[in-house]
């Protein structure tokens, strides 16, 4: 809704970059973004068709005039009536309509039961697209929904702008600004004709988080607060994973949806991920750098017991890690190692002394922030960390573990982790309170792998895997023998028949190659056994260590040499360039999978492995270890296909994707086309020109 005295261009005029977040105008008229250069991907606005003489309830809410048969699968299965079997998995490749499925099938469910739908999303453009199908249901039914961003991204005002480094700094600086009132587009909501302007123009609305934004900012009100103060009332919200499997995110975010888990249809996209979430979200890690920092700041505000407790407690670090090597792990028993800091420093580590810490962290940030500086305390790290140990202490769900690591300035910084072993930490309680969940994925099997991992009883499951969508002709994918990424492998010669097969498929591809290594240490050898010289085409590397910002735009950056003669772009498997960005048409022609991601056999793996084979006998490996690193391999070879349209080559770069155990869990679209091929030129090159031609290349 544009400012009533603007000339500017409605809400509803604008398109936003999925890239850089940029507010466009809809009729630019090259239809690149004026910021980034992306590509502007308009979303396609299908026929909208108002069903008559339906026999099912979903049928009105399906906005298409054609509905695909697996769309009917995924509906019908939603839509059962089932009180005990709560959970529904659903794996199902991209392209087959999944999210207009899910959200046709459940809103006739929450409108009934009077419940409120989260779907729970990986990345901004998914939860755009969740908006994109209900603006699409919202021409047929009296819907709502909005997709919800973080304050640090919402915020109107110069100083959080400026400062925040993150939802934290944001929320600190936040909390004060409010408090000494200091925040103009907070206070203007407290006026009622404000106040009512916003209930005008939200009401009952499909809105994404930009939209919102531009709302905020026309009429000078918080765009974080309008979010806050619409969610209670929508059907639909679309979030990030954190905002309910973080547990300090979701208690305000259950406060701001006025809403008990009970009243909650959870969808999880991309559900894959949400094993390695949960465990990340539990676990806790803590580096001598931040306790150093944090005697600082003890000293500098003349708390001398906080003091001589974190000179311990890093005295004790460093002696501990004295005789490791860097990148070495050595489990510790927090009962001894917290022992140790007491006596050393004669004091207790119990709650007193870790009120002492918060009150010593919320001081530091204060004063930062009154300062206009960014509200950042070491001694949170501590807190939060000490808490997690002394909670967790005992626990066999827990590993704890000390870490001698190199910085990026080449400093030796020793780390204690608190490492969680089980999702279920997380998982296990939302899963058990929601009133019903939905999980998709294209990477699930066995999807008894994932229900186990994350909680659901065999009981309380009803499941369901799809089978390819795809034309066959629109993807072949070619498993070269003879190479593979295992250790004993690794040998010059192995990378020269690598680099060598890699020529062959950059020389034979029209546009663009992606290709997408087991690790660093792999991608290190390609590169020096000489990609760069052995093909004619530019190449993008996404190095070690690389921002979000910085990888963001190499990604960009590759992408735009399809509209040119194309390029060529490596990365590791499981990093942001192979699970964080889609390739759809010429962005990506062909992709190579360069071995298989297993994890590194180091302690913290193993006593995961150890765990899970305690909690799943038989089966813990394969749950934890296997099954994870094939899934990663198989995310990066299905960038290229986003659509039923996409075409692509496929070149999985280690014999033993064709063996059985390997085979039987890739996606079904990938194996059903699938060749074990030698490390022959004339063999690659014959299939893949016979692959383009087809295409019209």
């Amino acid at each position: 809704m544009s400012n009533q005295n603007s000339s500017e261009p409605g809400v509803d005029d604008y398109i936003f970059c999925s890239q850089c977040g940029k507010i466009i105008p809809s009729n630019i008229e090259n239809g690149m973004c004026t910021k980034c250069d992306a590509p502007l991907n308009k979303p396609a606005q299908p026929v909208v068709h108002k069903r008559t003489n339906t026999t099912e309830e979903w049928e009105e809410y399906f906005p298409y005039l054609e509905i695909r048969t697996l769309q009917t699968q995924i509906i019908e299965l939603i839509s059962e009536e089932n009180t005990t079997q709560k959970h529904v998995v659903i794996q199902a490749a991209n392209g087959v309509g999944k999210t207009i499925a899910v959200l046709t099938a459940l809103l006739p469910l929450c409108l009934e039961k009077k419940k409120t739908i989260v779907y729970c999303c990986r990345t901004h453009q998914q939860m755009s697209r969740v908006i994109e199908e209900l603006k699409m249901i919202k021409q047929l039914k009296p819907i709502s929904g909005i997709a919800l961003r973080g304050r640090k991204e919402l915020c109107l005002h110069p100083i959080i702008q400026k400062f925040a480094l993150d939802a934290g700094n944001a929320a600190d600086i936040c909390r004060y600004l409010k408090k000494e009132n200091k925040c103009k587009y907070f206070s203007n909501l407290v006026k009622e004709d404000i106040r009512n302007k916003v209930d005008e123009i939200t009401k009952m609305k499909v809105l994404d988080s930009l939209e919102i934004f531009k709302i905020g900012k026309s009429l000078e009100v918080c765009p974080y607060e309008i979010s806050k103060k619409i969610i209670p009332n929508v059907d639909v919200v679309a979030v990030s994973y954190q905002h309910i499997f973080n547990p300090s995110i979701q208690m305000n975010f259950l406060l701001n949806l006025d809403k008990e888990m009970k009243d909650i249809i959870l969808v999880i996209d991309e559900a894959h991920n949400l094993p390695s979430t949960a465990v990340d979200i539990s676990s806790s890690t803590l580096s001598n750098f931040s306790i150093e920092n944090a005697q600082s700041e003890a000293m500098k505000y003349k708390m001398g017991e906080v003091y001589d407790l974190l000179e311990a407690l890093s005295a004790i670090l460093i002696d501990e890690s004295s005789s490791m090597e860097v990148n070495e792990e050595i489990v510790f028993d927090p009962e001894d190692f917290i022992k140790k800091v007491e006596k050393r420093a004669n004091q207790k580590i119990d709650e007193n002394f870790l009120k002492s810490l918060e009150r010593l962290a919320d001081f530091v940030k204060e004063i930062q922030t009154k300062q206009n500086k960014t509200p950042l305390s070491y001694t949170s790290s501590v807190v939060s960390y000490l808490k997690q140990l002394t909670q967790t202490k005992g626990r066999d769900d827990f590993a704890n573990f000390i870490l001698k690591t190199e910085s990026k300035a080449g400093n030796i910084v020793p780390k204690l982790l608190t490492q969680s072993l089980d999702p279920r930490t997380i998982t296990g309680e939302i899963l058990e309170k929601v009133h019903m969940t939905v999980s998709l994925s294209g990477t699930l099997d066995p999807i008894e792998a994932y229900t186990s991992l994350i909680g659901i009883p065999d009981e309380n499951l009803r499941n369901l895997s799809l089978p390819s969508p795809y034309n066959k002709e629109n993807h072949v994918t070619l498993v070269i023998d003879k190479v593979s990424s295992k250790l004993e492998d690794r040998i010059p010669a192995t990378f020269i028949t690598m680099l060598e097969v890699i020529s062959e498929v950059v020389e034979s591809t029209p546009k663009n190659v992606g290709i997408f290594c087991a690790s660093y240490a792999i991608m290190k050898s390609i590169l020096d056994t000489g990609l760069e010289r052995a093909i004619s085409k530019p190449l993008f590397v996404a190095h070690k260590g690389m921002s979000s910002r910085e990888n963001d735009k190499l990604v960009q950056d590759f992408k735009n040499e399809s509209r040119k003669k194309g390029g060529v772009l490596i990365s590791v498997l499981g990093g942001r360039s192979s699970e964080g960005s889609d390739y759809p048409a010429s962005e990506m022609e062909s992709v190579i999978v360069i071995g298989i991601p297993y994890a590194k056999p180091i302690p913290t793996v193993k006593a995961s492995i150890d765990y899970l084979e305690k909690q799943f006998p038989t089966k813990g490996r394969e749950f934890g270890y296997n099954i994870p690193a094939i899934t990663r391999a198989s995310q990066a070879a299905g960038r290229p296909i986003r659509s039923l349209e996409d075409y692509a080559a496929i070149i999985l770069m280690d014999y033993r994707f064709a063996r059985h155990y390997y085979k039987k869990h890739l996606p079904v679209w990938l194996k059903e086309n699938l060749h074990l091929v030698q490390p022959e030129k004339k063999i690659i090159e014959e299939k893949l020109n016979k692959f383009y031609e087809f295409h019209g290349n």
